[in-house]
């Protein structure tokens, strides 16, 4: 359904000069070309054609004004000719000569020319064909509308169904290269899925596009089709996408990063202790005794009093990792106490973490009372209670003033008790039992040097850790037995620990550590946030888990006298390499204080528990992980003269330093041995098939890329000769089948990625004062509920499986129920906005939407590993990592279940570990990997070079079950990069002086360019053009024009003395122009844009720039 308008001439003008005429349909208005020195005819013979989303009302008009058009002064309107459509609309084909108006709408002499075509969806005016309009000889000049599509929609419309069909051809716009005025941000609608490349303009205007300057990324525009429906019942996302011809061969990279998880802060807790009451004793003389941490204070004593009065304000200050400080317990404890000296009578404690504080409005409970209780009888009721002020702010938390105490305020006790989120009566005991089976995978715990001494003196080699479990909660410890000499210790045992339910705790921590006479080390850590399993409400279910492996990440297996990234081992941070696999269970049981069987002790136990089946963890599965090295570039000079490798690991498989550790039999007893069969089942599987390999199948070439030196274009970065031979590595390893909670992982990621894209549409949307935001709201939502519907049918297919722990059919309940009132409520909101369209109200309800699927992504039970991909100097030193999720590279036969990644080329920023990440240094780039990734079982590595990029020959080695370590493209391509660097602004103020002197290093590939330094500013204005000449592609074209590598842009602040200082980093995707395309308007030249600076996780500007890619 189109509009289309042939306006012929213009007759009958007064007086010479160059005219230009408007024609405006529905607010989308087309201009004519200059007719220069024209007298008194302008033949303009142009056509303009509008694509209409719903059927032209009859009284809709269309108007022509024709201008005097002036090069240095404003153009003077000729006259005005506005028509109704209604005619047009009966006949569908009109052509009439009419008088223009003047301004004061009387008639002049001079007459229009027009021919008129329309065709409603319904057929009502008869097919036609544009070829009987008019000759279409310049039928390739026709304009596109550039203007907002929605303009072309008119509201209250009524009629039939709609269709809506995705139209990809690309358009860009043409703003130029260079402006002198503020530019708006240009920001993209992103709910098209991928570009469908057009022959030529022909085509083009036979499948015509909406396009918007302002919202369309040039992956395409939305064309519609129906028979007059009312546009507020048109959905967005229910419409057919074409996705021919349409390539998805790289993933989206992460552009923001935060190393600092492990970084120390300041905090300060400050606790105000008001008064008590009800505290339990006769003749008592109470003092509060206030620990946070290690730290103590206490107030004063009052003298024979069960509601004594304190007002005494305490301070609390620390400087520590984020993870140690919401851990960090807070301790009111009142005693009975006659003097100062000797210690008191405790009468009752309370206890919580900071964390439970910090997660409170405003970071603090206020004038809240704490209730007392006996920490070593269960059976006693409550000791009395204190009203206290707790308050923790971190750096940059903005510290409200508390309101002055009133006498008549509420300060209850029934309606003011600290109590942890959804707990509304009276907390009860509870017992939390952790059984502790066994671990697998430990690392080596001494250097070389001390294992050749403790074999010269035992007289054997024997395994070096010895083991055990430390179990931290709510203040209290419980730990294992120790195993001696094992890297695969059994124990079998239970760690009982009591306190009330629910808890103002929220994590557990268990940590493997290692058994020293001088000093045990932490070997891994990791925490189970008690809120993820569990659920509150009448339907809820109490803290559940497991049996399930967890895996445990810390420092690098690298083993020297010193270990520089021990924190990690504790987690403080983010681990770089894998340690330890814990099997364990969780349960939680309610104690009856009236019953007779009850042990009301509160201390730690361990006890024996009988061993585990491993049928109930699911069956042993082979997995295959395939990487193609396509490119590593962006590498420091520092290293520039040495070996560089890179190292794809997979839990301790892949690991070419330290890899499978197996205990030493002749060690273990015959119990030992007997209980251990099926424990060693996991590496006995795979060492079987590695040695039916080969011994050469054995080395570590299998992970590892050959050693190589590093070349340059520039000397500013250095990168591997990886040219049309591309490295390949691959693991294969064994692990419990537990895909099912990656594959709903994956789901509901994907439906809150979508969510979240609709979001930032319509809030785009809105801050542009674009009209009927409301649509594209309704079509994220129709988007939302059809995944929701998705993972509803495909999430139930393993819940009966036997290896489901009972915490994931309840969270799969729990899932199903928070999805299924999400379609009901996504619904009922569309409703409501046909009617009352409250945009903000309606945004607030969807940002609730989105942060409950959030909190159903991740999953509390394990499965599969991360993936660890190092870079080594000298085959040993590992120098930087990136840590890629096992879920977002797994393979899947549904759409919705695979991974993000899986089977794309992913751009990988790799980060130096531990504290060394921490600030401008370990912000700054150490490399960029070009990598291919696949994850999936062996039955499923036919399809693992599904996703490559087209273009290489795979060398077939004499074993077809081998994978390729070398893929070779046969095809390669010249390309020219031209970057237009206009300006920066709002950068990071570098300088003592509050300014910088910025300049912006360009880098594409192998290649790198810099802007000039502008000094002292924080917008410099570059104004300049970087051209790279030879820049050679490997792979098809057509697949580089719609996937093409990122560009790089790091802005630095120069130095006089030193290096440069790391601003921020901001990536770019090129506009692409193979050689069969013109360079023409309009995708070329392409138009500036706006890209966000990024400073680690912080923002640190914007640029103002566009970047370009041709082939030669």
């Amino acid at each position: 359904m189109a509009l289309v308008v042939h306006l012929k001439r213009v007759e009958k003008l007064r007086g010479k000069a160059d005219r230009i005429a408007r024609v405006t349909f529905r607010g989308l208005t087309f201009d004519t070309n200059v007719f220069e020195n024209c007298e008194d005819e302008a033949r303009f013979d142009k056509i303009f054609r509008w694509p209409l989303a719903t059927a032209i009302n009859g009284s809709e008009t269309l108007e022509v004004q024709v201008y005097n058009h002036g090069k240095l002064l404003s153009k003077r309107l000729v006259g005005t000719f506005r028509m109704v459509l209604q005619q047009l609309v009966e006949q569908g084909q009109l052509e009439l000569t009419e008088t223009l108006l003047d301004e004061n709408n009387a008639s002049i002499m001079a007459t229009v020319t027009l021919e008129l075509q329309y065709q409603a969806l319904d057929g009502t005016v008869g097919a036609w064909s544009e070829r009987d309009f008019v000759a279409f000889h310049n039928r390739h000049l026709i304009p596109t509308p550039t203007g907002d599509t929605d303009t072309l929609m008119p509201e209250d419309e009524t009629g039939g169904d709609v269709e809506i069909h995705y139209n990809t051809h690309v358009h860009s716009g043409s703003r130029p290269l260079r402006c002198k005025k503020k530019l708006k941000p240009r920001k993209f609608l992103k709910f098209n899925i991928g570009r469908k490349k057009s022959k030529d303009d022909e085509a083009a205007y036979v499948n015509p596009t909406f396009e918007d300057s302002e919202d369309s990324d040039g992956s395409g525009g939305m064309s519609v089709s129906g028979k007059g429906d009312n546009l507020d019942t048109i959905s967005i996302a229910s419409g057919k996408v074409e996705t021919s011809d349409v390539s998805n061969k790289r993933s989206k990279p992460e552009q923001r990063v935060d190393p600092t998880a492990g970084k120390p802060q300041s905090y300060q807790v400050s606790v105000m202790i008001i008064r008590a009451q009800k505290l339990v004793g006769l003749n008592i003389d109470p003092m509060v005794i206030l620990e946070v941490g290690d730290a103590k204070k206490k107030t004063r004593i009052e003298k024979s009093t069960n509601c004594p009065n304190y007002n005494e304000y305490f301070v609390f200050d620390f400087n520590t990792a984020p993870n140690t400080m919401f851990d960090t317990m807070i301790k009111l404890t009142v005693v009975h106490n006659k003097d100062a000296i000797r210690s008191g009578t405790p009468i009752g404690t309370f206890k919580l973490d900071v964390g439970t504080v910090y997660s409170q409005p405003d970071h603090r409970f206020y004038h809240k009372w704490a209730t007392l209780i006996d920490p070593d009888d269960i059976t006693a009721d409550v000791r009395g209670y204190v009203q206290c002020d707790i308050t923790v702010v971190g750096k940059g938390d903005n510290i409200k003033k508390s309101h002055k105490s009133i006498e008549s305020d509420d300060d209850s006790l029934e309606g003011n008790l600290i109590l942890p989120d959804g707990c509304k009566g009276e907390r009860q005991w509870a017992r939390f039992y952790v059984n502790i089976y066994k671990a697998v995978g430990l690392p080596k715990m001494n250097t070389a040097i001390v294992a050749n001494v403790k074999k010269a003196l035992m007289g054997q080699e024997k395994d070096l850790v010895d083991p055990y479990v430390q179990v931290s909660f709510a203040g209290q410890k419980g730990k294992t037995s120790v195993q001696n000499n094992s890297y695969e210790p059994v124990w079998n045992e239970q760690v009982v620990l009591t306190d009330i339910f629910p808890p103002l705790c929220r994590r557990m921590k268990l940590q493997i550590r290692d058994s020293d006479k001088v000093n045990d080390v932490a070997i891994g850590s990791h925490f189970i946030d008690l809120t993820k399993i569990c659920n509150n409400g009448d339907k809820g279910f109490m803290p559940t888990f497991g049996p399930a492996w967890v895996n445990m990440y810390g420092s690098t297996r690298n083993y020297t006298l010193v270990d520089e990234h021990q924190e990690l081992n504790d987690g403080l941070g983010e681990g770089v390499s894998f340690r330890a696999r814990l099997l364990l269970q969780l349960t939680t049981e309610l104690l009856d204080k009236t019953s007779p069987e009850l042990n009301n002790t509160t201390e730690v136990m361990v006890e024996d528990i009988p061993r585990i089946n491993d049928s109930v963890l699911g069956k042993m599965e082979e997995f295959f992980l395939f990487g193609a090295f396509m490119e590593a570039t962006m590498i420091d000079r520092s290293i520039s003269e040495k070996l560089i490798s890179f190292e794809i690991s997979i839990g301790n498989y892949g690991n070419s330093i330290d890899g499978l550790n197996k205990s030493n039999p002749q060690e273990r007893s015959d119990d030992e041995d007997e209980d251990d069969d099926e424990d060693d089942e996991e590496e006995t599987v795979l060492l079987t098939a590695q040695k039916a390999k080969g011994t050469d199948e054995l080395s570590s070439m299998f992970s590892t890329t050959p050693p190589m030196k590093p070349e340059t274009n520039d000397r500013q970065y250095f990168h591997m000769p990886y040219y049309e031979q591309k490295p390949c590595v691959y693991v294969e390893s064994t692990w419990h089948d537990q895909r099912r909670r990656l594959y709903n992982s994956n789901i509901i990621d994907k439906i809150a990625d979508k969510l979240d894209e609709g979001i930032s549409d319509v809030k785009e949307a809105m801050k542009t004062d674009k009209p009927h935001p409301e649509r594209r709201l309704r079509g994220a939502l129709e988007e939302m509920s059809s995944g929701c519907e998705r993972f509803c049918s495909l999430a139930n297919k393993d819940s009966s499986s036997i290896d489901c722990t009972d915490l994931d059919r309840k969270r799969l309940k729990m899932r199903l129920k928070e999805l299924i009132y999400n379609i009901q409520h996504s619904f009922k909101t569309m409703l409501c906005m046909l009617f009352i369209q409250i945009i903000n109200d309606m945004m607030r309800v969807m940002r609730n939407l989105l942060s409950a699927l959030i909190a159903c992504i991740k999953d509390p039970q394990h499965s599969i590993p991360d993936v660890f991909i190092w870079m080594l100097v000298n085959k040993t030193k590992r120098i930087a990592f990136a840590r890629i999720p096992a879920k977002d590279i797994l393979y899947a036969n549904a759409d919705e279940e695979l991974g993000k990644d899986c089977g794309k080329v992913k751009t990988l920023f790799l980060k130096l570990p531990g504290k060394r990440s921490f600030g401008p240094g370990g912000w700054a780039m150490q490399a960029k990997l070009e990598v291919y990734l696949w994850l999936g079982t062996n039955k499923q590595r036919n399809n693992f070079l599904n996703g490559m990029p087209t273009g290489f020959v795979e060398k077939k080695s004499i074993d077809p079950t081998v994978p390729p370590r070398v893929l070779t493209y046969s095809k390669r391509s010249q390309f020219e990069l031209r970057a237009h660097m206009y300006q920066a602004r709002s950068l990071f103020a570098a300088d003592s002086t509050g300014l910088s002197d910025p300049f912006a290093r360009v880098i594409f590939s192998t290649h790198c360019k810099s802007t000039e330094v502008f000094q002292e500013t924080l917008c410099p204005t570059w104004d300049q053009l970087l051209e790279y000449q030879d820049v050679y592609m490997y792979g098809e074209p057509r697949e580089l024009r719609d996937d093409p590598p990122m560009v790089v842009i790091e802005v630095y602040d120069q130095n006089t003395m030193g290096k440069s200082e790391f601003i921020g980093r901001a990536l770019a995707k090129p506009v692409v122009k193979i050689s069969t395309e013109p360079y023409e308007p309009p995708r070329f030249p392409p138009m500036l844009d706006y890209y966000q600076i990024y400073r680690g996780p912080l923002t640190a500007g914007e640029l103002l720039a566009s970047f370009e890619l041709l082939q030669v």
